[in-house]
């Protein structure tokens, strides 16, 4: 990458890229740099794709998925990296995951999106704790707590992902969404904004949206 993007000679070239495995944490760099991928541990080969998007200075990095497969500690050393990195060379961070925690913990700004497109988004805070939209109320609800005063059941999302070369013409969580109304299937609703920079695309009224929100477990629980 540095050779191809940044004209550099192969001497320059490999003494850049032990410099940045260093940076990520891989100890032994002079010798790691030679090696295969099958030769690193998951984190470690995660540290090194980290160094290789960082080696031509990004404005952007686009990090997707990339606490997959890791334990949570290698997790956590991971998102240490990321954000070393990030304040290191000034570059905003897209970061693409599953991960509710991972979000909680990284980011500034959230979007949940669905079948391709966005439902809810806005400040980390804002989505999480006055969310509008059914799809992420179920994300939420189906993410362990160790704060619960009561041990609960964790709430599935009931139904399966929809054939994304097949989408329904409305919402694409028409179908799995338990408070769905016919028009949720016959068109996508327009953006209704909810609050500062909190946007939501949701055709059930705010008045009902709030008051189903509220009888559910983990938002009741988290009111009182």
């Amino acid at each position: 990458m540095i050779r191809r993007h940044q004209g550099k000679s192969k001497r320059e070239s490999w003494r850049m890229a032990v410099d940045l495995l260093a940076k990520v944490g891989i100890p032994d760099p002079q010798k790691r740099v030679d090696q295969y991928p099958f030769e690193f541990s998951g984190g470690m080969r995660q540290r090194a794709m980290i160094a290789m998007a960082i080696s031509c200075n990004p404005d952007i990095l686009i990090a997707d998925e990339p606490t997959t497969a890791l334990d949570v500690t290698i997790q956590a050393q991971i998102m240490d990296v990321i954000r070393e990195m990030q304040g290191q060379y000034h570059s905003g961070v897209i970061m693409i995951t599953h991960d509710l925690g991972v979000v909680a913990q990284m980011a500034d700004k959230v979007m949940v999106m669905y079948g391709g497109r966005t439902l809810e988004y806005g400040p980390v805070d804002e989505v999480y704790y006055d969310p509008h939209q059914p799809y992420t109320w179920g994300l939420l609800g189906s993410l362990p707590r160790l704060d619960e005063k009561q041990k609960q059941r964790l709430t599935p999302i009931e139904g399966q992902p929809p054939n994304l070369l097949l989408l329904p013409a409305g919402c694409p969580f028409s179908g799995r969404c338990p408070y769905e109304l016919p028009v949720c299937r016959g068109e996508f609703p327009a953006l209704e904004v909810v609050g500062p920079g909190h946007g939501v695309h949701c055709w059930i009224p705010v008045a009902r949206r709030e008051t189903t929100r509220a009888a559910l477990p983990r938002f009741r629980e988290a009111a009182s």
